[in-house]
């Protein structure tokens, strides 16, 4: 089961394998909100941990997809036994580091030795002298010749979720979002489930002004079709002007609008607004 890490009231994926099985397998998009390491000046590309909407967490818990945790000493300052072992992990990623840019330059060494023993035969010729050189005694040498890695030009593993062992303990959707039960949150959850039932993609549609967008496949192929507002309840009344601006919103992103709310039956129902030029 894959874990959620809960902070502040929100749920985090730090895996990619977890990221990725999320979305291939459950459809559940979410956001990536943190920096990439190799170019943390840049907003384009985000990378970990990937946020998730209430909704979202929500669904993966009571499908049984994922679970909810939360560390209880994450402020706390490290044990004798975590500085050791955060030591020896340093050590032996720097040693696998040297070993592979020693394998690395070895490599690109024997592939240029031809290149080196021409060199070294010609000038060895212009000095007169007529004898061959050893090729595996030359790509000794030159291995030998190679700069051993220090600490201070060494590459800096940054992990993306945490590598060291912390005490969770696990929490309820009830503990992460006790506003689900809601009138507004229960109606909002409702929808969610429902379009992710019908086999959609949903994300927030906040930046539309709207509750969710929904696409036919993954956001990466697809741009949303539809744009979703919810409604606390089918009684609800919406003024003209609400419609009318959501509608002419819609509109203006090439999105058809949808009000969505739960009927009598405790259905959750869809209604579409379609907007038309009129000719006087």
């Amino acid at each position: 089961m894959i874990p959620l890490y809960v902070s502040n009231g929100q749920a985090f994926v730090w895996n990619a394998n977890d990221w990725l099985t999320i979305r291939q397998n459950h459809r559940i998009v979410g956001e990536l909100i943190g920096s990439i390491a190799s170019f943390p000046r840049q907003d384009s590309y985000p990378g970990f941990p990937m946020a998730l909407m209430t909704e979202e967490a929500a669904l993966l818990v009571e499908e049984g997809f994922c679970k909810l945790l939360e560390y209880t000493n994450s402020n706390a300052l490290p044990s004798s036994d975590l500085s050791k072992l955060a030591k020896e992990t340093e050590d032996r990623l720097f040693t696998e580091q040297t070993d592979c840019m020693k394998e690395k330059r070895i490599e690109q060494m024997s592939s240029r030795i031809d290149i080196i023993v021409a060199g070294k035969q010609k000038k060895k010729a212009m000095e007169g002298d007529s004898s061959e050189c050893d090729k595996e005694a030359l790509l000794q040498e030159e291995i030998l010749k190679l700069t051993p890695l220090s600490v201070g030009n060494s590459l800096v593993q940054i992990p993306t979720e945490d590598p060291w062992p912390h005490e969770t303990k696990d929490i309820t959707i009830e503990d992460l979002i006790p506003n689900i039960k809601s009138d507004i949150g229960h109606v909002r959850y409702s929808v969610f489930k429902d379009l992710w039932k019908r086999g959609f993609f949903v994300t927030a549609g906040t930046k539309f002004g709207g509750d969710f967008l929904v696409y036919l496949g993954d956001p990466v192929k697809f741009h949303a079709m539809y744009m979703v507002k919810c409604l606390n309840n089918s009684s609800e009344i919406i003024s003209l002007k609400r419609i009318v601006a959501f509608g002419r919103l819609g509109v203006s992103v090439n999105k058809i609008t949808v009000i969505a709310y739960i009927n009598n039956d405790n259905n959750v129902t869809y209604q579409t607004l379609q907007w038309h030029d009129t000719l006087y």
